[in-house]
């Protein structure tokens, strides 16, 4: 049976009832071409100091995770982010988007340094009762949002990538050489974020940090191609350039 037009029909059919929709990046401009969809690979890149992971943390975890939890009841889209943060600690990470949605939500800036003590200017009493009351907003998001801390080496990336797609399908063997892999779940978005690339580990058998990177972004392919998940990888330009 002849199957290329049929595969394509499926899909225009389905994007019709609005099922290759995805999940709003929180930016409607780019939603146009790069909405938090299945079996994308995104590359974020700029020299240092550009913004990169602010943007990465909004685009694609903090405004998608907004978005899917308040159409959660409205949606067949399940999501899963987990984000290999190499520079900075879970809890400095979550202090960020603690202050982010404090100043979204209420208006009142608390200053990251200010929340963690590090300055005289201590939080208020009613400061230190705002940050309590989004403990439930954070529960909530452990269900969806893995964060990852510490250098990795690609292999670590790929076992994150091989154990959840074991818990969440199953892989069958269509012909001699080639397999494919069932999900559970059609409508999961898997983001694997990796924040960034300059950072990975050489390990053995990867001797040069090009050789890591490249092994790297083979094995992010792989879980976009095999697995459909969707990759997101910071990369830092060479100042040079």
């Amino acid at each position: 049976m002849k199957q290329i037009f049929e595969n394509l029909k499926v899909e225009v059919e389905k994007g019709i009832i609005g099922e290759n929709a995805g999940i709003s990046t929180g930016f409607p401009g780019l939603d146009k071409y790069v909405s938090v969809r299945k079996k994308i690979y995104t590359l974020v890149f700029g020299s240092s100091g550009t913004g990169k992971s602010t943007f990465v943390h909004n685009a694609y975890i903090l405004n998608p995770f907004d978005w899917w939890w308040k159409n959660q009841n409205n949606t067949k889209i399940k999501l899963k982010i987990v984000y290999f943060s190499q520079e900075r600690s879970a809890t400095y990470v979550t202090a960020k988007w603690l202050c982010r949605k404090i100043f979204l939500n209420e208006g009142i800036l608390i200053p990251l340094p200010k929340l963690m003590g590090w300055w005289d200017n201590k939080l208020t009493k009613d400061e230190h009762d705002l940050f309590l009351k989004y403990k439930p907003y954070f529960d909530n998001m452990e269900d969806v949002i893995e964060i990852v801390e510490g250098g990795q080496n690609p292999t670590g990336i790929y076992k994150w990538m091989k154990d959840w797609a074991d818990k969440n399908g199953k892989t069958e063997q269509i012909t001699e050489y080639n397999k494919v892999y069932i999900p559970n779940n059609e409508n999961l978005i898997t983001l694997v974020i990796v924040d960034h690339q300059s950072l990975i580990r050489k390990e053995k058998g990867l001797n040069t940090k090009k050789e890591a990177i490249d092994k790297l972004s083979e094995y992010l392919q792989w879980g976009r191609d095999f697995c459909g998940f969707s990759p997101v990888l910071v990369a830092q330009m060479n100042r040079d350039i």
